[in-house]
């Protein structure tokens, strides 16, 4: 009778778990909020930007939130747009200060890409149990990041909670736009180069224009920085012991995700190029930020004399932690990189 029992108990657990992921499965709407971004170094604003439905219909404007202040790894001000619907078309149109350019993007977006990646989601560390532990558990993004790089180049990325993906590439075209149909308060007695030239002034950094001075604008770095390659991150500890137990990593193509267990360690996967990661170890924790121009170089290289094979970035740390020293190796070729930043090592 008991063995009856427990039977049907579990066969019941096991249908209401497919039900649950099955309506996972088949969710077809999700929460988010939409936000716009650009590299901190080439700002940009939005004029006008609207996010469509399958029949055109409008689900939510791009937020006009001012000039973008962030950097191409973090999400742009929130100003209160959003929706739930997964939108299918977007029309955007933006000015790039550094660039002295009006952008317009009216362009499709995979909108069937977009649900499989919320209805996947990822783990996060969920609210502290009885015992003080915080057990894993499911959720997914929660925004939807609008990119603008020099050169029109506008990239669409999912976000949430420590993790972005990208979710599509897309090319604006310039454009004319009255500055004053853009400005709050039109300003008559203002060419258009005067405006272009003031909004420089005002929002490029000092040090900016001196580089754009003298080497232009990079264009093009923006889409080196999506290239992906085949590498993982291993640990070399002094005492032989120590593990990952935690990555978090943001690349310099914008995406980030928060890695545990297992997937923290070892594991080689198609990736960009790291801007800044957090290890956390079994008892010591560090932060390092790399250095885009060197480790393009050095993976460019090894793509070039080891096709093929994959990249270890091997991190060695010396007693207690004092100090972590890091070098990428391919196919038995070790190379130092010589340009990280230990932003800060803590624990023990």
């Amino acid at each position: 009778m008991l063995c009856m029992f427990c039977s049907i108990f579990l066969l019941q657990a096991c249908k209401k778990n497919d039900m649950l992921n099955m309506k996972n499965s088949q969710q077809e709407k999700f929460s988010y909020r939409v936000t716009m971004t650009a590299p901190k170094e080439y700002p940009v604003e939005v004029h006008i930007g609207t996010l469509t439905d399958d029949k055109k219909e409008l689900i939510c404007g791009v937020p006009k939130a001012g000039v973008t202040t962030g950097s191409w790894q973090y999400d742009g001000a929130e100003a209160g747009q959003g929706g739930s619907t997964i939108p299918s078309h977007m029309d955007l149109t933006y000015v790039s200060y550094a660039e002295k350019k009006f952008w317009r993007v009216d362009a499709d977006l995979p909108k069937e890409k977009m649900l499989q990646l919320f209805r996947e989601g990822f783990m996060i560390q969920g609210n502290p149990d009885g015992n003080g532990d915080f057990p894993w558990e499911e959720s997914t993004y929660d925004g939807i990041t609008i990119g603008a790089a020099p050169g029109g180049v506008v990239i669409v990325w999912l976000s949430g909670n420590h993790h972005r993906r990208e979710v599509c590439r897309l090319q604006a075209k310039e454009i004319t736009v009255d500055k004053n149909k853009f400005r709050p308060h039109p300003q008559y007695d203002e060419t258009q180069e005067q405006f272009f030239e003031k909004k420089y002034s005002i929002n490029v950094p000092d040090s900016m224009k001196t580089e754009i001075a003298k080497n232009g604008i990079p264009y093009g770095l923006w889409d080196k920085y999506r290239e992906k390659y085949n590498y993982r991150f291993r640990l070399h500890p002094y005492d032989g012991k120590d593990t990952f137990d935690q990555v978090y990593r943001l690349n310099y193509n914008g995406e980030s995700e928060y890695l545990i267990g297992a997937k923290a360690a070892e594991i080689y996967k198609k990736d960009a190029i790291p801007y800044n990661v957090t290890f956390m170890m079994q008892k010591y924790s560090a932060e390092i930020g790399f250095d885009d121009t060197e480790l393009m170089r050095i993976f460019e290289n090894f793509k070039e004399k080891h096709p093929g094979k994959p990249i270890d970035i091997v991190l060695v740390p010396t007693f207690m932690y004092k100090d972590i020293k890091l070098y990428a190796e391919c196919d038995g070729e070790k190379i130092q990189l010589e340009k990280v930043k230990i932003v800060e090592i803590w624990g023990g």
